[in-house]
């Protein structure tokens, strides 16, 4: 596939799967009232850390049932509350924060591959551990902190079970047709195929990526430290996926949407808008995650990444500087990925792991 093709492909709008108005509702009303909220009452950060919360449970749907709707919230909201504890835990102390940043996130990604519903809890927990680590770092009051995120990750999940209740109705035959599903392998077909992957180079794959990537961007982050480079495992935590993919679209799409993100968010909070607006444009952007990843992964990235961006920097100003360390931070990590997906790919394409 030649360049213009790759790209054209990359920039392909895809009908998707469908996505009911109640997962957009839920996550921009649950990430947008409580930045309104405290805006009203003159503390915008209070609101914005409760919104990181937010962003936890935003764009659960409602679901065949309200059980099977409260299931999802919980294997949503479970891997989420223990990287908010641990972040906040492990946040302020200089270069050991990023070690045990590394280890604990090693230690997902390797727990990760006893199943898919792990690998979704695993990758969820390193991506809010990277960011409430960049919060919390800022933060003198954790405790306060790790209470905003609980409550703002609670009223998500309340705002969407509400709306689960108010349509769940209108789509029981479909959701009932669709909740059919072949059956799972057991517990210990899962424990036996997870250990076995665990002998080879190939089930450590995932965990040496990452690793390495999150190794490099902590020791920026303590070689300039007057920098905001904390964007690097940011960066890394939102493109890395499990499987590899050194060249292909949806590895491009994630690049450049997460690249473009970050410039328009920075150029939004240079010209200082009103915490209402923030507040406004937050909602919006949180509307449309889930409706963009059924429809263009770049379009979802670039929305992902100024969602993320407004959360951390929504409090002040972003001057030039700032705004050049983001941007600069953003190419470092999506280096620091394509890098470590190629050098992975020709290790496992090497005969001498064939079958690793």
């Amino acid at each position: 596939m030649n360049g213009r093709t790759h790209l054209a492909e990359a920039l392909r709008w895809s009908a998707g799967t469908a996505v009911e108005w109640d997962q957009a509702v839920s996550a921009a009303v649950g990430m947008a009232a409580p930045v309104l909220l405290a805006a009203a009452a003159g503390n915008i950060s209070l609101g914005l850390a409760a919104s990181v919360g937010s962003l936890v449970a935003s764009g659960v749907g409602a679901g065949s049932s309200a059980r099977k709707q409260a299931q999802e919230l919980a294997s949503v909201l479970a891997p989420a509350a223990l990287a908010s504890i641990a972040a906040v835990l492990a946040a302020g102390q200089a270069w050991l924060t990023d070690a045990i940043m590394v280890v604990l996130a090693c230690a997902a990604a390797t727990i990760g591959g006893f199943s898919r519903p792990a690998v979704a809890a695993a990758m969820r927990f390193v991506l809010f551990l990277v960011i409430i680590i960049a919060v919390a770092d800022s933060t003198p009051n954790r405790a306060g902190l790790l209470f905003l995120i609980a409550a703002g990750a609670l009223w998500t999940a309340l705002v969407s079970l509400l709306l689960g209740v108010l349509t769940r109705r209108r789509r029981r035959p479909a959701a009932a047709a669709a909740s059919a599903a072949p059956q799972n392998a057991t517990v210990a077909q899962k424990l036996a195929r997870w250990r076995k992957s665990l002998t080879g180079l190939s089930g450590w794959q995932y965990t040496l990526r990452l690793g390495f990537c999150l190794s490099i961007a902590g020791a920026m982050r303590s070689l300039w430290p007057n920098h905001h480079l904390h964007w690097i495992a940011l960066t890394v935590a939102i493109l890395m996926q499990r499987q590899i993919d050194a060249a292909s679209i949806k590895s491009t799409q994630r690049t450049l949407g997460t690249a473009l993100g970050v410039f328009a968010a920075g150029l939004f909070l240079a010209i200082r808008p009103p915490a209402w607006g923030l507040g406004l444009c937050i909602g919006l952007l949180a509307g449309l995650r889930p409706w963009l990843k059924a429809r263009n992964y770049l379009a979802y990235s670039a929305v992902m990444a100024p969602l993320v961006l407004l959360l951390l920097d929504g409090g002040g100003p972003l001057h030039a500087g700032v705004l050049i360390d983001r941007l600069m931070a953003t190419l470092i990590g999506a280096a620091l990925v394509v890098a470590a997906n190629s050098i992975l790919r020709r290790i496992l394409e090497n005969p001498a792991y064939a079958g690793s």
